[in-house]
């Protein structure tokens, strides 16, 4: 059994181990800085392989890079790149980028601990972010087979949830003997896999059964263990936690044992889902609020058990106690705290999208510049209750199922896009923010967003679809890997690419000239035009001045 390598190692003459980060049952995780990356953190997985020889090492190295080669092909935001596997010492080293955050395995404990759980709000959102990734890997003909709480990690950058530690890893671990192991244990981790994969076949509705389990759990706290029930075969969680019938019958849905009567696919799950947000409750506490608040700026490694990298706490989150109010024991109290809700619902009814994310406030203090965006790593989500969450749902018109189908068929994310509405809205209509509306008013605001929809809609459509399809995900770390496209690394800003991404930008948007632009509304469209105009700026002379378009020097 070989121990643990100590820190200062350089490893393959380019990775400096940092330290030993996690211990599982598929090897020892370590975490390292990429001296030939500008010292960048990332994750190296040590296996030790059943065969010793150099020459038997070398051969199942090729073979797994081989059986592998898809992976590294894959680019989604959500999917950490993989960089390269190499044997040194009769040992092998796969390398893959590290993802700063937390696992919801992780998150969720610490909910617990506070006597707290996931709101369904809160798991509706977060399954409405990783259903594209899963469509995007199905549609390519691959299955995670490793989905669940550990293997999901909110970014501390953008706040977005990552997928890791791919299922058929395991297997190759497995099956080449890469590291003494059960083939068992290649199956998936018991209670997130479904039956059919336990007997070694895997396929897409595969992985909407695990991340159905996960679901589970955030909302109820429970593992899977503790839910299933021996003599059905099935999880009991429905007795735990009330939901929307809908969402409650999808999870059913997407649980079932038949893998052909589960949903069709990934998108077909989120069709159902989008709705159901309008009508998803949550408590008093902002949804984000934990989340946000115990995020750490800086690595911590430590032993985890689990391939999940994720810097631990250093010390504990403050503790939120909901105050108690004079009026909790008074009925009289809890009749007017009923009205006055029903009150506040109708206020805010009249901007009712039946798609609508509950991250849809724009943030208050933009913190990037027209010239350039740069969002701040760790930044919070938008608040999950600054929209109405809990209002009624109306029937859909002709007009709002022609704004959604129209923004399916563009493919932009729903959050980001009602995200930046909601930004135009408000700053035409500032006074709309809290007035109580009559139903008179509440048609005619309503219909003023649809309108300032359909015309951003079609302001968005002028984009490729390639970069349409990546707002709401773009941050700063693409800016720079342009910089480095152009032969600029290093620098802060591009005059070329900025004056570039300036023009068309201020084209479609003229209104948001001099302004600063919000890093999760306008900052992604301009990061969307500047990444089509990478490669005509690349073509342009390189100009004296550092200034933008706007006659702004960029930051």
């Amino acid at each position: 059994m070989y121990s643990s390598i100590a820190p200062g190692t350089l490893l393959n003459n380019r990775y400096c181990l940092v330290g030993a980060a996690g211990q599982s049952k598929f090897g020892q995780t370590y975490l390292a800085r990429d001296q030939k990356r500008l010292n960048e953190l990332c994750v190296v997985k040590e296996f030790t392989p059943v065969q010793q020889e150099t020459a038997a090492v070398e051969s199942l190295r090729q073979r797994f890079h081989q059986d592998v080669s898809g992976l590294y092909e894959l680019q989604h935001p959500q999917l950490p790149p993989l960089r390269m596997m190499f044997a040194q010492e009769e040992r092998l080293y796969w390398v893959r980028d590290y993802v700063e955050g937390k696992s919801y395995g992780v998150l969720l404990d610490e909910r617990k601990a506070q006597g707290q759980v996931f709101y369904e709000a809160e798991v509706i959102q977060l399954l409405l972010k990783v259903l594209p990734v899963l469509t995007y890997l199905h549609n390519r003909g691959m299955v995670h087979r490793n989905l669940s709480l550990d293997t999901l990690i909110l970014r501390q950058q953008d706040q977005l949830p990552i997928l890791i530690n791919f299922g058929l890893v395991q297997e190759l671990v497995t099956r080449l003997q890469l590291h003494s192991i059960d083939q068992r244990e290649a199956l998936g981790q018991w209670g997130f896999a479904p039956p059919e994969q336990l007997h070694g076949k895997a396929e897409p509705s595969s992985d909407l059964y695990a991340l159905a389990v996960t679901a589970i759990a955030l909302l109820t706290g429970k593992t899977p263990e503790s839910l299933y029930n021996s003599q059905t075969q099935q999880l009991d969680w429905e007795a735990l936690v009330t939901v929307h019938p809908t969402f409650a019958r999808l999870l059913r849905q997407m649980l079932h044992p038949q893998p052909k009567k589960r949903p069709a696919s990934a998108a077909q799950v989120a069709q159902i889902l989008e709705p159901l947000l309008a009508n998803a409750p949550v408590d008093a506490m902002p949804a984000n609020a934990m989340l946000s608040d115990i995020m750490l700026d800086t690595p911590v490694a430590a032993t985890q058990p689990t391939d999940a990298l994720q810097p631990l706490p250093t010390r504990l989150p403050k503790k939120r106690l909901r105050p108690k109010r004079k009026g909790d024991s008074d009925p009289r109290a809890s009749a007017a705290m009923v009205v006055g809700l029903v009150m506040l619902i109708a206020a805010v009814a009249w901007k009712f999208l039946p798609h609508k994310q509950p991250d849809a406030k724009p943030a208050a203090s933009p913190s990037v510049t027209a010239a350039r965006p740069t969002v701040a790593p760790g930044a919070p989500s938008p608040r999950a209750t600054a929209s109405p969450l809990n209002a009624s749902p109306k029937a859909e018109s002709a007009s709002d199922e022609a704004l959604r189908d129209r923004r399916r068929q563009l493919n932009i994310d729903f959050p980001f896009f009602t995200s930046l509405v909601d930004e135009v809205f408000y700053a035409k209509y500032p006074q709309q923010r809290s007035r109580k509306l009559g139903d008179t008013e509440q048609d005619k605001f309503k219909g003023e967003w649809n309108t300032i929809a359909s015309s951003t809609v079609a302001k968005l459509a002028t984009l490729k679809p390639e970069t349409r399809s990546k707002m709401g995900s773009y941050r700063r770390a693409n800016y720079d890997t342009w910089l480095a496209t152009l032969g600029e690394t290093g620098a802060k800003s591009s005059p070329r690419l900025d004056a570039l991404a300036d023009s068309r930008f201020f084209q479609l948007f003229p209104d948001q000239k001099g302004k600063t632009l919000n890093p999760r509304t306008f900052g992604q469209v301009w990061y969307a035009i500047a990444d089509e105009q990478v490669s005509t700026a690349n073509a342009q002379p390189r100009p004296a001045s550092g200034k933008n378009a706007n006659g702004n020097r960029s930051l």
